[in-house]
């Protein structure tokens, strides 16, 4: 069953950083008192973040496969900018206090 409209926006409404600190700090204690926003909330991210690892290593591979030639050819390039934008998209859920700026020419 899907998650009900209600359930998502308060998920939306949490800050992560503070949930996961919370849990860290008393385990024990703000564990189970975790309530079902916050568990779905945690769950969406250990999701998303292992999306992220698994496209990351997809990334590094490609990367790692240029790395020993000396002029990558288009299919290969290709590859890794497919890769690239798809990592980039998997970030965009992370607000980061590093600004990105897309290259001029995509």
């Amino acid at each position: 069953m899907a998650a009900s409209e209600a359930l998502l926006a308060a998920v939306a409404k949490l800050d992560m950083i503070d949930l996961c600190g919370r849990i860290v700090a008393d385990p024990e204690r703000n564990g189970v008192r975790a309530t079902t926003a916050e568990v779905l909330a945690l769950a969406m991210a250990t999701e998303g973040l292992w999306a992220i690892a698994l496209e990351t290593r997809l990334l590094i591979s490609a990367l790692d496969q240029g790395a020993w030639a000396s002029l990558a050819g288009v299919e290969h390039q290709q590859h890794v900018a497919h890769q690239l934008a798809h990592v980039r998209d998997l970030l965009a859920f992370m607000p980061s206090p590093i600004p990105y700026h897309r290259p001029t020419g995509e």
